[in-house]
């Protein structure tokens, strides 16, 4: 698969100059690089999924373009670049990432998604975004996990792609319960009015395409809420890019 090569030599490439190192999953030695070739290619990619929904990146039963949810409410942003789905082996590397702090984790993560979102580039029909922002956390989770994992992947992004990363255009009111922990009906009540967009930020944003960044997509609740905050607040198109989507209904 020419991706997956693609992939692998780059990656190859960004850690050859470095002291041996051990592949994340298996512990293999390596000569600097972060994962195997052969755990590179058990990561779940969904290229190998033959239908996708063409906005949220939904796996399909049938063949199609859009899955049910997005026929019958359309979400405001446009597309989804999504590389993986949220499945083993690639669950423990986030959870790592997230929950334990090993930022070595969040640069394979981030390096992941740059390249694939490079390869994405090459396409006819690819508008090259004017901003990233990254899905923004309430500030007392970020201050007990010590990061937001949406900017860190935002930061390999705007270094790779030399998009802008900007983190002060939407903040979260609210500290809400885990999205993971919610239905989607549940999910979509719980983000009403969870974010806004300050007065001064909004010039930023006139008629500027905007990809909203995440690692794990799950029902889009939030890449609704956001993307629907935005275009209201006069951006001219979003897309949403992510790491993972759960490809379950």
């Amino acid at each position: 698969m020419q991706l997956l090569r693609t992939i692998g030599k780059k990656l190859s490439g960004l850690g050859n100059h470095l002291l041996p190192t051990q592949c994340l999953l298996c512990g293999a030695t390596l000569k600097g690089e972060l994962l195997c070739d052969g755990c590179l290619y058990d990561l779940p990619w969904v290229q190998r999924y033959e239908h996708r929904c063409q906005q949220c990146a939904l796996a399909l039963e049938s063949a199609g373009n859009f899955c049910g949810h997005c026929l019958h409410q359309p979400p405001a942003f446009s597309r989804s670049i999504i590389p993986l789905a949220y499945q083993h082996p690639l669950t423990p590397l986030i959870h790592r990432f997230k929950y334990r702090g090993k930022l070595t984790h969040g640069k394979l993560l981030g390096q992941l998604l740059a390249q694939h979102i490079s390869d994405c580039a090459t396409h006819a029909d690819w508008k090259i975004p004017d901003l990233l922002i990254p899905t923004p956390m309430h500030w007392t989770r970020r201050w007990q996990r010590g990061f937001n994992q949406a900017e860190i992947l935002g930061q390999y992004l705007a270094s790779t792609t030399g998009i802008p990363l900007a983190t002060q255009i939407i903040r979260r009111l609210h500290r809400t319960p885990a999205q993971k922990e919610l239905t989607r009906s549940e999910r979509q009540k719980n983000l009403r009015k969870a974010f806004t967009i300050s007065a001064n930020a909004q010039q930023k944003i006139i008629g500027k395409r905007i990809a909203l960044i995440d690692d794990v997509v799950t029902t889009t609740a939030t890449m609704r809420e956001l993307s629907q905050l935005l275009i209201k607040a006069g951006a001219k198109d979003v897309q949403v890019w992510a790491l993972a989507r759960t490809m379950e209904k």
